[in-house]
């Protein structure tokens, strides 16, 4: 049975929760979800609401997903949303996506600047991110008079990032030969990161471990180069047969961590949640 509305969206305000504890998304930040029953649309943080502050489906935008147009009059005021363009373009440039995280992680934005990619360090965030998560740099889209502050604000900008999610050779093919994203996880360059899901724990899971991942990356490479010794960092991406194993792991992770998360955000006195705990709905059911 699909997920119905209202779990899809008590889904959706616990997970602005749960990204909000964790510094994922503090008052900026967004995650969004695919209509469960209506293709047409999808709903994400909004209200002009920090995502810590959401609670009913009163804070929730929807659009449309073929322009990013306000799918209600509750949904009228877009410039409180201008980066739905990331959301639009990622779920309607992959049917099998449920869930899009975008994300300021401070521990993720320097691996998008400092020339060092992100790699996978430790089995919890080894195969989603593969073996390196690839810099989108919306330089490369501007024109003379666009506003050059970073923000994947315009439909032009949304694409663009959607199709940073394939490799270079997908890209050059055609949309129907590349139904699938290649990459989980891109950075943006001053900006922060997006990361995608088949479900919204899943996608969250993805949002914490990459910043998490950063976090035991810079640290190991502060110890390397602090013992002088020009070891290098062995980084999982580096074993291939564990590479593919711990994405395996990664998948049948989430559903615990998503559980003890909700939890903790649940007794937390700052989060209110009007449509009350969601069960995860069953794998592929929505």
């Amino acid at each position: 049975m699909l997920a119905n509305l209202t779990q899809t969206l008590s889904l959706l305000i616990t997970a602005n929760h749960i990204l909000d504890y964790y510094s994922i998304v503090t008052g900026y930040g967004h995650i969004s979800v695919r209509h469960p029953s209506n293709n047409a649309t999808f709903f994400m943080t909004g209200n002009g609401k920090p995502p810590a502050l959401v609670r009913s489906a009163e804070d929730l935008d929807e659009f449309y997903l073929e322009d990013a147009s306000p799918a209600n009059e509750r949904s009228s005021q877009p410039e409180d949303t201008s980066e739905r363009y990331i959301h639009q373009g990622l779920l309607k440039r992959f049917p099998s996506l449920q869930s899009v995280v975008h994300s300021h992680s401070r521990s993720v934005i320097p691996f998008g600047i400092g020339g060092v990619p992100l790699q996978p360090t430790y089995h919890l965030a080894g195969g989603f991110i593969g073996e390196e998560a690839p810099v989108f740099e919306i330089a490369d889209y501007y024109t003379p008079n666009d506003t050059q502050d970073l923000l994947v604000n315009e439909l032009r900008f949304g694409q663009a990032l959607a199709n940073s999610f394939l490799t270079p050779a997908h890209n050059a093919s055609s949309a129907a030969d590349a139904p699938e994203p290649d990459h989980n996880v891109v950075l943006q360059r001053g900006h922060g990161f997006t990361t995608i899901g088949t479900s919204i724990p899943q996608a969250v899971y993805r949002a914490v471990y990459t910043a998490w991942n950063a976090e035991v990356q810079a640290s190991a490479i502060a110890i390397n180069d602090a013992a002088g010794q020009n070891r290098g960092v062995r980084y999982i991406a580096q074993q291939e047969q564990e590479l593919a194993d711990t994405g395996d792991l990664d998948d049948r992770a989430y559903p615990r961590a998503w559980t003890l998360w909700a939890a903790q955000v649940g007794v937390n006195p700052l989060y209110k949640n009007d449509l009350g705990y969601a069960e995860i709905p069953e794998p592929g059911s929505g």
